[in-house]
């Protein structure tokens, strides 16, 4: 994308970051049957609140919190990025400095992302409270960080 310095390295340990997007719902979800652990979100349930945990994944030793050189660690150089979480909407977001993100400010863009447009997701009938586990980033052919969401 033109005008996007990315740091490729800071890139790779930003998408191996272990995050967990945490959805409070204005009704708790439900399993999705007496056989599975999976939770759904009930279909009158409204969005109320995103937020997004954050941690060094150690192969050995489990997590660690993330050290404040590393929520500093530039990782896109760029006035502005555009993002995508699990539905089509894109959301728009200004670097806190008008010059680069660091690995906190992607943090925060992705849960405005996921603020935004989470609520126009589905799965089994209600918002998607399935898909939370960071995956990443990835940079589209249309210019937009797509973010990737496991369960």
């Amino acid at each position: 994308m033109a005008g996007v310095g990315i740091e490729d390295e800071a890139l790779h340990f930003f998408n191996r970051l272990s995050g967990r997007l945490v959805i409070g719902l204005s009704e708790p979800p439900q399993p999705m049957s007496e056989r599975l652990i999976n939770l759904v979100a009930r279909p009158t349930s409204q969005l109320e609140n995103v937020s997004l945990v954050m941690k060094v994944f150690l192969k050995d030793s489990g997590f660690r919190e993330l050290t404040e050189a590393e929520w500093e660690r530039v990782v896109l150089r760029s006035p502005a990025i555009r993002m995508r979480g699990e539905t089509e909407g894109v959301v728009e977001h200004r670097a806190p400095d008008g010059t680069a993100f660091t690995v906190r400010d992607l943090t925060a863009a992705i849960v405005e992302t996921e603020r935004q447009t989470r609520a126009g997701s589905e799965w089994f009938g209600g918002i998607d409270v399935h898909h939370v586990f960071f995956e990443g980033i990835h940079l589209g052919d249309d210019g937009v960080w797509s973010i990737g969401w496991g369960s």
